[in-house]
């Protein structure tokens, strides 16, 4: 029998991993070499965590879109992630930007970071075999020019997107939600924003986002503390990227117009939530 012959695609290519596995690892075997059950619980209910997002997508639940995705693969394995569909799939660079999205927001949920690239070129992708220029390059961006806990975007995502809207004649709404999901960097990075534009994700944005903020600002707390010494000066950096983002994030929800809102409607305990967060020490 022979056999099928293999061709590359233009692709849309994800290529995201989860920082900090190595210690997690780590942590799964006792200082006597013994298994740890209650940590190794939590990485299983991470890749849970990140496969209900995905599994979601490839058709167990369709209600939320309404397009065939017959070319999106997903592979994992070890501590990576990648995702690739034809450049070509109506809408679908806006839909993988928001799963990527939950997909951050349930790690952190956890206190588990994640870092990636977003690229497009060619590639096989299959549920065997996955190799191509275009995985190459999504790993580089990954490694080199992502550098802290964000997930980037090649300029030419955006470009795709445009291009292959399922309501061209009718770009507002979708450029808009676009736009709802990433943030320009200081260095002229999109990636996606998982601060301040976090809070339309959540069930119930307004009661649900002070409990998301708490435990951001704990992990980059704890992060910058396990950070102090000068040989993990490298960590200490990724830290200080995410402080910058969340103290913002703090100017934002203590806004007073914002917070006599919340009085005006009768959310006093809110109001008192949100008045409470205090920001992370500019000088950590």
């Amino acid at each position: 029998m022979d056999k099928e012959t293999l061709a590359y695609e233009e692709r849309v290519t994800v290529f995201i991993d989860i920082l900090g596995f190595k210690e997690m690892l780590s942590e799964t075997i006792s200082s006597k070499g013994d298994p740890r059950q209650e940590k190794i619980n939590e990485i299983v209910d991470a890749y849970r965590a990140i496969r209900d997002v995905w599994d979601l997508d490839l058709g167990k639940e369709k209600d939320y879109r309404s397009v065939s995705k017959n070319s999106k693969r997903i592979t994992t394995f070890s501590d990576c992630l990648v995702i690739s569909f034809k450049t070509t799939e109506k809408d679908e660079v806006m839909y993988t930007l928001l799963e990527i999205k939950w997909m951050i927001m349930r790690l952190v949920d956890r206190g588990i970071l994640c870092r990636g690239a977003i690229t497009h070129g060619k590639l096989i992708h299959t549920e065997e075999i996955l190799f191509g220029p275009a995985l190459a390059e999504a790993y580089i961006l990954e490694s080199k020019a992502a550098m802290y806990p964000r997930v980037i975007l090649h300029a030419d995502i955006l470009k795709i997107a445009k291009e292959n809207r399922m309501h061209p004649n009718d770009p507002y709404n979708e450029d808009e939600e676009l736009v709802s999901l990433l943030e320009k960097d200081t260095d002229g990075m999109y990636y996606i924003d998982y601060f301040a534009k976090a809070q339309e994700e959540l069930d119930d944005p307004e009661y649900d986002f002070p409990s998301y903020m708490q435990k951001l600002g704990d992990k980059i707390r704890k992060g910058l503390m396990g950070s102090s010494s000068i040989f993990k000066s490298d960590i200490k950096v990724k830290y200080r990227w995410m402080k910058e983002r969340y103290n913002r994030l703090i100017d934002q929800a203590q806004n007073k117009d914002f917070l006599k809102r919340l009085e005006k409607q009768g959310d006093h305990d809110l109001a008192r939530a949100y008045r409470s967060f205090k920001k992370i020490n500019p000088y950590d």
